[in-house]
């Protein structure tokens, strides 16, 4: 929605490139990420490491095990093959090269269909019940009191 507020405004000459929105195995958001394609929006993964939340999940070790490589590997692998841009984040120089070394491998069909089954609807309706009371919160407008015109959590 806010997206396509910010280009029906007739003062936006320029449509944004990039869009940083969350997404990683536990939020792939189909719906949305097809939406930004289809406008020729590239999306940088944001969140693509889980801030490590997602580093021993049983399927991330598996799949990290099969691979030699550690989880936080095989989230920005995951990232990288799904066609997202992806910059890690961390301040520590052995973390940096780990997250760095995602290109000179891949994930098979078998791994992805692993990872793509992490998002769930539970987690797809626990996202969109955060970013609506996000959007109440910090955007209300005078034309929508609650500051929610439309959500699409997949």
């Amino acid at each position: 929605e806010d997206y396509e507020e910010l280009v029906a405004d007739d003062r936006v000459k320029i449509k944004p490139a990039i869009n940083q929105i969350e997404v990683n195995p536990f939020l792939y958001r189909q719906q949305t990420i097809g939406f930004f394609e289809a406008e020729g929006v590239k999306l940088q993964a944001y969140r693509a490491l889980r801030d490590g939340k997602a580093f021993e999940h049983p399927v991330i070790l598996e799949v990290a095990a099969k691979h030699s490589k550690s989880a936080a590997q095989v989230l920005g692998r995951w990232c990288v093959q799904k066609g997202f841009i992806y910059m890690p984040k961390s301040v520590k120089p052995e973390r940096m090269v780990e997250n760095a070394a995602v290109f000179d491998w891949e994930l098979d069909e078998e791994d992805l269909g692993q990872l793509d089954s992490l998002t769930t609807p539970g987690t797809l309706e626990t996202f969109k019940a955060l970013y609506e009371k996000c959007v109440y919160r910090d955007t209300p407008t005078p034309d929508r009191k609650d500051g929610i015109k439309s959500i699409t959590a997949g």
